[in-house]
């Protein structure tokens, strides 16, 4: 958001739980008609208010928040005209009149409190009541905190906050499925004892706070402003409950706000590890290819694990391709790319609050291309052969390295990651991209699979096969393979190879003229089976981010098919995929049966919730698992009920070679 001095910067969410009626859900009287310099009091806008199935994006706005203006002489870039564009825009492009209108308000000083010290909220309102001529001697002293005061400064502070609560109170409830806050002053830098870089309180701490545990229980806060939000990141260092990511420039620590606070090590408190994710971009240009590579590499997997019930943006456009102060290259487009990967979480609840962006046509009109995004407009296609650049990869690699220890999904992709100088002097590849690549040129030469368009964001390229012949009326079969890498070896030389026996499944679906989708998790297959004589449970380790990958993908590919029954098959820990989608989706009167090869893994139950789940799945599922697997005492399989289908054990104890035994079942279960 804001800067001071040296100013240049996840699939399946868990259910959300609503309480019951309480005090946030009532009306709230606006505040400002109270306040002797508040503007006339006047309704934003003469349109009525909407049920939120009419208008499912709300926005709040007040004109009384352009009262907060510098009183040197020099223009301030944190101006009134900031949110005034922004309005104008969004009315010039027929958005508002499509949108919810929620009140705005004051926040009040007990949920200033829940965040900031009262002898801060005091401090303020006793300043701005001195006269002018006293504020005017002030001006020196605040800009060495980058801020500035005037008689209405704390009435704005005050509207600002209370404007992004209700905006945040509207999504939680229900109310609306998503919105935008158009507020000043902004608030990400604002410390729990201290106000700073032009932020007097932090309005979606403050948000956050009331939400937590009230309306939602987690709460996942992505800060793209180009400035690191200290503020925010402090108040939830040590909160497991509050996901904390930030993407900002960070140049060694030397962009405002001019500490290594907001390097990538710095992870969370003791009682929060992981829970604080910055990723620190060592210098200016940072573009959309940039942002997207650091969402689809640890962002949106991070999110996805972490599961919130209500995600919060805070906003800032400071990194808009044009600003002046931010230096960096983000477009509308990229803006709404950002936007749209986040709306896959926590069933679309998503608020969007203003932070900083001090050049007006830039901020204006990313803000439109973000509005257009949670309206549900068409999303403007990305320039074609953009990539991320060196210092993105090299970034991102150590976010990932930094994360790992906190986060599954992290430990899978640092695996994988590819190694980086950092120098720009040459080109790295991870050995699974390479590996798809080859995998995909195979089957096609040989059955004619293609790769399949990005339905889901996040996937890699040749990570999702089909063949052609899902999209024929005639299709009758349609068979769905979610499977793991394969298994890795060395020859007697030790050159490094990967055992791949999925060849066999797709050759017999394609013989057939089976339609087949086939989804690689990108999680390696264990050269072993792990055997333990006690009979210890494994525990799960697949990386969330692949549930809403797999629902993504039934929705607008396998859903949409001609076929009249589907084969589901997973390897490894594409068992673990499928059983989410058979509980996510009503699968029953299309599905024909499972079958599932697992290595290591934990054999994948039935959710406890989905009791009508237990007699289809014993009666449609086989599951294989290698005759060591250690997660099932064979002696206690009866007490385990209808969660597990039929077990069987494998003749062997390598899960390849048990997929191409599989397909006598499958024939059976088509047979019948």
């Amino acid at each position: 958001m804001a800067c001071g001095s040296g100013r240049s910067v996840c699939i399946v969410a868990k259910e959300f739980h609503i309480r019951p009626p309480s005090i946030f859900d009532r009306r709230v009287v606006p505040m400002t008609q109270a306040h002797p310099l508040s503007a006339p009091a006047a309704p934003v806008s003469d349109e009525p208010l909407m049920p939120p199935d009419v208008r499912k994006t709300g926005y709040v706005y007040d004109p009384s928040m352009t009262l907060h203006s510098t009183l040197a002489a020099e223009p301030h870039p944190e101006r009134p005209e900031r949110i005034t564009s922004i309005f104008t825009m969004l009315q010039m492009h027929g958005c508002i009149h499509r949108m919810h209108r929620i009140l705005s308000r004051e926040a009040s000083l007990a949920e200033v409190s829940l965040v900031h010290t009262e002898e801060l909220w005091h401090s303020l309102e006793e300043t701005v009541q001195l006269p002018e001529d006293k504020l005017r001697e002030l001006i020196a002293f605040y800009e060495a905190k980058s801020l500035y005061l005037n008689r209405s400064s704390t009435l704005c502070a005050r509207l600002s906050c209370g404007s992004a609560i209700e905006l945040c109170k509207a999504v939680a409830s229900g109310r609306v499925q998503n919105g935008f806050a158009i507020v000043r002053p902004p608030g990400h830098h604002a410390e729990p004892d201290g106000s700073q870089g032009f932020c007097l309180y932090n309005n979606v701490a403050i948000a956050t706070r009331t939400l937590l545990h009230h309306a939602a229980r987690r709460i996942m806060i992505l800060d793209w402003d180009v400035h690191h939000g200290n503020g925010t990141q402090r108040i939830f260092w040590n909160d497991s409950n509050v996901l904390y990511i930030s993407l900002h420039r960070y140049e060694n620590g030397t962009f405002y706000p001019g500490t290594t606070f907001g390097n990538y090590d710095q992870v969370g408190g003791p009682d929060a590890l992981g829970t604080s994710v910055n990723v620190p971009w060592p210098c200016t240009g940072m573009g959309d290819a940039d942002y997207l590579h650091a969402f689809q590499q640890c962002i949106l997997p991070i999110a996805y694990e972490f599961a919130p019930d209500l995600v919060i943006v805070s906003a800032g456009f400071d990194a808009a391709d044009g600003d002046v102060l931010g230096g960096c290259r983000v477009s509308p487009t990229g803006y709404a790319h950002m936007t749209h990967q986040l709306m896959a979480l926590a069933h679309g609840r998503l608020a969007v609050v203003l932070e900083g962006g001090y050049t007006l046509d830039a901020i204006s009109r990313s803000a439109l291309a973000v509005v257009r995004t949670l309206l549900g407009d068409a999303l403007p296609p990305l320039p074609p052969g953009t990539a991320a650049s060196t210092a993105a990869v090299h970034t991102v690699q150590q976010v990932i390295r930094a994360q790992a220890p906190h986060w599954q999904c992290m430990r899978t992709a640092m695996s994988m990651a590819p190694m980086s100088s950092g120098t720009g002097a040459c080109h790295s590849f991870s050995l699974p991209s390479l590996f798809l690549e080859a995998r995909a040129a195979r089957l096609w030469s040989s059955y004619q699979l293609l790769p399949l368009p990005m339905y889901s964001d996040g996937l890699a390229p040749h990570q999702v096969l089909c063949s052609s012949s899902f999209v024929l009326p005639t299709t009758d079969t349609f068979v769905v393979f979610v499977h793991d890498l394969g298994t890795l070896h060395q020859d007697a030389s030790g050159a490094p190879y990967v055992s791949d026996a999925a060849d066999a499944l797709v050759a017999w679906a394609t013989s057939r003229h089976y339609a087949i989708l086939d989804l690689c998790t990108l999680t390696p297959l264990p050269r072993e089976a792990v055997c333990s004589p006690t009979h210890e449970r494994v525990p799960d380790t697949t990386p969330t981010h692949l549930y809403a990958h797999i629902e993504s993908l039934w929705d607008h590919v396998c859903a949409l098919s001609a076929a009249k029954r589907f084969v589901l098959v997973g390897l490894g820990t594409g068992c673990h995929v499928l059983m989410h989608l058979i509980a996510a989706r009503a699968l029953h009167h299309r599905v024909a049966g499972v079958v599932q090869v697992l290595g290591t893994n934990p054999i994948p139950l039935v959710p406890k919730s989905h009791p009508e789940l237990k007699s289809w799945y014993l009666e449609h599922a086989h599951v294989v698992c290698p005759p060591n697997h250690p997660h099932l005492a064979w002696s206690d399989q009866a007490s385990s009920g209808k969660r597990l289908g039929r077990v069987q054990r494998a003749t062997s104890a390598c899960p390849m070679d048990t997929l191409a035994q599989t397909i006598p079942l499958l024939e059976d279960m088509l047979r019948s």
